[in-house]
């Protein structure tokens, strides 16, 4: 990595992302056609910017404050201008939570996602980006571009305040008031319950099964049509904390970070709501797939027999809720069985023992 003053010749300033894995990936992809544009923009309309990506992952460290020397020595000896060092992991110093550290002398920058909360995330890690090259450009324009970034974003330290480490010669922080929610939603995001619930394909088989039963037997009918609907909430509530409950516990979701303890509560609450929320998508699939089956099997005559009073559509509903719930339970229980590769995306602690794993370490 080169630490000579930039040049304003007709050579292209290369700025060079490297991404960790997943969500960090799909955010380097983003800026590579997106940073030239905003850079020409906001920082030099003349220059010429490059932008290259590498993934790979280069986070699994022990310990978060050598995570800029671990980025340093993954980009040494490339032809990077500047290096932006991407990640997932959530930072936290003496100063407050992270939003990026910058290390002038090696012209490294290491950018926390979680930091930049869970949403408009694109164009924040565009701001921050911005505001990074800024830090390394003296003109005008760069500065002001720093400035604006920086006070979107959070506020600065430099190397003699507080905690910096010393080979970070300026670190963006966020507001103690906003941190907790914005790194809490941040890292739910990196985490993406989404795909925990698209995952989840030996819990959907179980959970079919659980359903079908509720779907086909009459006792079911009946107790659905008479169930108060506390109950039949409380039910669903009920199936729910199991099936979250069983995935964290069954496949050791828990993070301990014994040097840190406010950390490691963040990660808890994270994995706790990034579960959650991919369990309710999950059986929010499996309502619409009963409702669907209950309107397609169960004739309303039938039904009407079967129940001793004229059915009407929100008995159908009851039906669907009362089969899900039923799929529910299967689900977790068929959960157990899940390939520990379906759900370790629920939690960092487990993408970080992958990626030390994948890397030898």
């Amino acid at each position: 990595m080169r630490a000579d003053p930039v040049r304003t010749d007709a050579r292209p300033f290369v700025v060079g992302i490297l991404a960790d894995p997943n969500l960090p990936t799909t955010i380097a992809a983003a800026l590579a056609r997106e940073l030239p544009h905003a850079l020409t923009a906001h920082i030099d309309g003349d220059r010429r910017w490059t932008v290259d990506t590498l993934h790979e992952p280069f986070e699994v460290v022990t310990s978060h404050d050598r995570l800029i020397d671990k980025a340093r020595a993954r980009v040494h000896g490339t032809n990077w201008d500047i290096a932006l060092c991407i990640t997932d992991i959530p930072i936290r110093t003496g100063n407050g939570v992270v939003v990026a550290d910058v290390s002038h002398r090696d012209r490294v920058a290491l950018i926390s996602l979680p930091a930049l909360g869970g949403w408009r995330l694109r164009r924040r890690a565009a701001d921050v980006a911005v505001a990074i090259v800024g830090e390394f450009v003296d003109e005008p324009g760069a500065r002001g571009a720093r400035s604006a970034g920086a006070t979107r974003l959070g506020r600065r330290t430099a190397d003699g305040d507080g905690d910096v480490d010393v080979d970070v010669d300026v670190e963006l922080v966020l507001d103690h008031g906003a941190a907790p929610l914005r790194l809490l939603a941040g890292t739910v995001r990196a985490n993406r319950p989404w795909q925990l619930a698209a995952g989840l394909s030996t819990a959907l088989a179980g959970a079919a099964a659980g359903s079908a039963f509720g779907i086909l037997y009459t006792a079911i009918w009946r107790m659905a049509v008479v169930l108060e609907p506390w109950r039949l909430t409380a039910a669903s509530l009920a199936a729910l904390a199991v099936f979250a409950t069983w995935l964290v516990a069954g496949h050791g979701l828990w993070e301990r970070v014994p040097d840190d303890r406010r950390l490691s509560a963040l990660l808890n609450a994270a994995t706790l709501l990034t579960v959650s929320i991919g369990v309710v998508l999950f059986s929010l699939v499996l309502f619409v797939l009963n409702a669907a089956a209950a309107a397609l099997l169960i004739p309303p005559p039938y039904f009407a027999e079967v129940a001793g009073q004229p059915v009407e559509l929100a008995d159908y509903v009851r039906v669907a809720l009362l089969s899900t719930v039923m799929g529910t339970v299967a689900g977790a229980v068929g959960s157990g069985l899940e390939n520990d590769a379906a759900v370790r995306e629920a939690a960092y602690s487990t993408r970080r023992k992958q990626r030390w794993a994948d890397m030898g370490g």
